[in-house]
């Protein structure tokens, strides 16, 4: 059975829209903003890629105002893949729908607004009962769209958004529905979660705040911490052809695996990841050199980045493969990544076009890849692989395929 992608949608700091993420990728368009993060005695101003709060609005959910902004940001994103996929015009048994997402803190917000209220005396709202769980995410996407299947929001740190979309492709292999929204959202701008980065020595540095993350760059020292949501709605190939339906892209392979590597999860020997690639391919049955593009996990941090260029390089084909990242474009949006690099490897796709790597001006001599720096290229529409690495050693990584 073959897994279609029918629609997409994001919301990050380049915008909100799945084309507003592709063109900020190819014109390296970065937008940041200072905020203040105390460190003990000391306050610093640190740059994040933010979410304008005008792109949250969206009327025909009347209870979108009381959610956290994490389920805005999901919402927001999710309401544009089903609306493009046509489903919200289709009949469609709603029990055969499911909505898995996404995300490595969860609504981070209600948490913190429950704990100040709690503090300074104010009674706690009715509302935080529910809008402050995990399942918040998927929970008030299936109540917005009308979805009475699997709904589930699942943690496996920074490849969250990866994990989701395999197990929503799953469900739909198994029989258990032929509709799936999948993807990933995440709203860590806070002075809490961001200082606990900070401390941890990942958050990078430049005299240019734009210039902050820079992937594969020799003078990479962190990364930019960012906000967003990307999701996918996906479909079994009978489901699309019974209602007539117009897939964008296809599916066709998805692998996660666990690093024993830590609590930091990566290794620079990049074996583990390399293992995820392999079995991704492997479910794809093609050949890697049959794969056009790599969208990185790329964070801009040194291991990060060793990581991948020795992965890639176990695979013999891929260290050909052009390799880019869109970190510097997104911010890293910890479990959201994935999905709104899934977004961007699926416009690649489509278009023809891929990224480069933004702030990449000087290669790190380490890494041997096929690295795009300084503008985008034209690239065949066969395959396109999104790698991405977490926490506790969670590797994934998914393989996109042109339908034809």
């Amino acid at each position: 059975m073959d897994i279609w992608i029918t629609g997409i949608g994001s919301i990050c700091s380049a915008g909100a829209g799945a084309n507003a993420l592709f063109d900020a990728a190819h014109a390296s368009s970065i937008n940041t903003r200072i905020i203040k993060v105390r460190s003990g005695e000391v306050k610093s101003n640190i740059p994040v890629c933010s979410v304008d709060d005008t792109s949250l609005c969206l009327p025909e959910f009347k209870g979108i105002n009381k959610l956290d902004r994490t389920s805005k940001l999901a919402i927001v994103a999710g309401n544009e893949a089903w609306r493009q996929s046509g489903l919200h015009e289709a009949q469609i048994d709603t029990d055969r729908i499911s909505v898995i997402a996404g995300t490595s803190r969860g609504p981070v917000g209600k948490w913190e607004e429950t704990y100040k209220r709690q503090v300074s005396g104010k009674a706690q709202l009715p509302s935080f009962a529910a809008t402050g769980t995990m399942a918040a995410l998927s929970g008030s996407m299936s109540q917005f769209i009308g979805a009475t299947g699997t709904s589930l929001t699942l943690s496996s740190t920074c490849s969250s958004g990866a994990s989701a979309i395999g197990i929503g492709a799953g469900l739909i292999i198994g029989g258990s529905c032929d509709v799936s929204i999948v993807g990933g959202a995440e709203s860590v701008i806070n002075e809490s979660i961001i200082s606990v980065m900070k401390s941890a020595g990942l958050l990078g540095y430049d005299a240019i705040d734009e210039r902050t993350c820079k992937p594969f760059d020799v003078e990479r020292n962190g990364l930019v911490v960012g906000e967003g949501a990307g999701f996918l709605v996906i479909e079994s190939s009978d489901h699309v052809r019974q209602r007539d339906g117009n897939p964008i892209a296809k599916l066709s392979g998805w692998a996660s695996a666990l690093s024993q590597s830590g609590k930091v999860g990566v290794e620079e020997s990049g074996s583990g990841l390399a293992k995820t690639i392999n079995n991704t391919i492997t479910m794809a049955k093609i050949d890697p050199s049959e794969i056009n593009y790599i969208n990185a996990h790329g964070t801009g941090t040194v291991l990060n980045d060793l990581c991948e260029s020795k992965a890639f390089n176990q695979i013999g084909a891929l260290s050909n493969v052009p390799v880019s990242s869109i970190k510097p474009i997104t911010g890293h949006c910890l479990g959201a990544s994935p999905a709104l690099e899934a977004v961007l490897s699926v416009m690649s796709l489509r278009e023809g076009s891929l990224p480069h790597t933004a702030n990449l001006e000087t290669a790190d001599p380490k890494i041997d890849l096929n690295l795009v720096k300084g503008a985008s290229q034209v690239m065949e529409k066969n395959h396109v692989l999104s790698t991405s690495l977490g926490f506790w050693g969670n590797h994934a990584s998914i393989l996109f395929s042109s339908v034809s």
